[in-house]
């Protein structure tokens, strides 16, 4: 498994003034691969976040972990203009991205904002003022960082239907682009079609005409489509094997991904959860788990080595509690007819 370098900390990079990009690009290099998120918050120490700890960066680029005076301290106008290049200088064309509470930008960079809500009459979010921090999170692409995960899930070479929990900062987007590129290139010995649901452009780095074969060479992505809409549109046009979706959550998400596996296509999706049981308590995940249609279900730890697996259960083996509904018989059948089609077509 091994990182570019500090490609993907340079790129994040220059989305900050000079100023401040400066005094990173002044850090060591094994800091510099080793970031995860760079905050900024105006009048508040540059803090730099690592899978082994927490650092403040002086303005020298030395990084410490020990806060002094010497700590660089980002202008409120800065954060102004890093939200400005970040919107392509037209900040209201981006209002549902403020809601939403964060900014990708190219490389697939995500910002996350933190600010005063606009709200309308009707109680409703509908943007965000007076932002004042930044969380700038640094994709990573780690090449062989899902090889623990097809070990452990595709040992029969076939397609199979795989939700990866984790915490925040685990690499479940990071693994998920590695299995897509591993399974896309051919490494379960075909070369299965595979399409991407690029919803924030997190996966394919927001680069909506280059450089998307960092998922493969024989993928598809749809960049900047919902969940729902993306995967009706996959399934209807581009006949994937193979769809992949990073963090769902939301019920029509969970809808849109059983109808999709009940026309044949298998599903590698991600989720916010730190166990199987969270992921139960979570409504628009629960649905996944009762119709019973995971082949496993992939537990990354949080620590210091992205993919690393904290546990794998695999179905029929720790499923027993959950309920299935009431048409499971009729979506499981429909299933099974459809892999045995396909296991005598090959």
């Amino acid at each position: 498994m091994g990182i570019k370098n500090n490609a993907a900390f340079e790129d994040a990079i220059r989305i900050l003034p000079e100023r401040l990009r400066q005094v990173l690009c002044r850090c060591s290099e094994t800091l510099q691969a080793d970031v995860l998120e760079i905050r900024l918050r105006a009048q508040q120490p540059v803090v730099l976040n690592t899978a082994g700890g927490t650092y403040f960066l002086q303005s020298s680029g030395k990084a410490t972990q020990i806060l002094s005076n010497e700590a660089l301290v980002p202008l409120q106008t800065e954060i102004e203009a890093i939200v400005q290049k970040a919107c392509g200088y037209s900040v209201h064309s981006h209002q549902d991205d403020l809601k939403n509470g964060f900014l990708t930008i190219e490389g697939g960079h995500r910002i996350g904002l933190c600010g005063t809500a606009v709200v309308e009459n009707s109680g409703r979010i509908c943007g965000m003022r007076n932002i004042y921090a930044l969380n700038l999170r640094i994709a990573k692409e780690i090449t062989g960082a899902a090889n623990e995960l097809i070990k452990s899930c595709f040992a029969e070479n076939k397609p199979q239907n795989v939700m990866i929990l984790g915490a925040p900062m685990s690499g479940k987007t990071t693994v998920l682009k590695d299995l897509c590129r591993q399974i896309s290139n051919g490494c379960l010995g075909r070369f299965f079609s595979c399409a991407v649901i690029d919803e924030r452009g997190e996966l394919s780095g927001k680069r909506e005409n280059t450089d998307k074969m960092q998922l493969g060479s024989n993928t598809d992505v749809l960049f900047g489509y919902k969940k729902t809409e993306g995967i009706a549109l996959a399934v209807r046009t581009l006949s994937p094997r193979m769809i992949f979706c990073d963090e769902i959550g939301k019920k029509e998400d969970t809808d849109a991904i059983l109808e999709g596996m009940l026309s044949g296509v298998s599903f590698i999706v991600t989720a916010h959860a730190n166990s199987l049981e969270e992921a139960r308590r979570r409504s628009g995940l629960k649905s996944l788990l009762e119709e019973r249609v995971l082949d496993y279900v992939v537990i990354l730890e949080n620590g210091t080595r992205i993919g690393q697996i904290k546990e794998v259960i695999k179905a029929g083996e720790s499923f027993e509690n959950v309920r299935p509904s009431a048409d499971f018989t009729d979506r499981h059948l429909n299933r099974a007819l459809f892999r045995q089609a396909e296991s005598s077509a090959s």
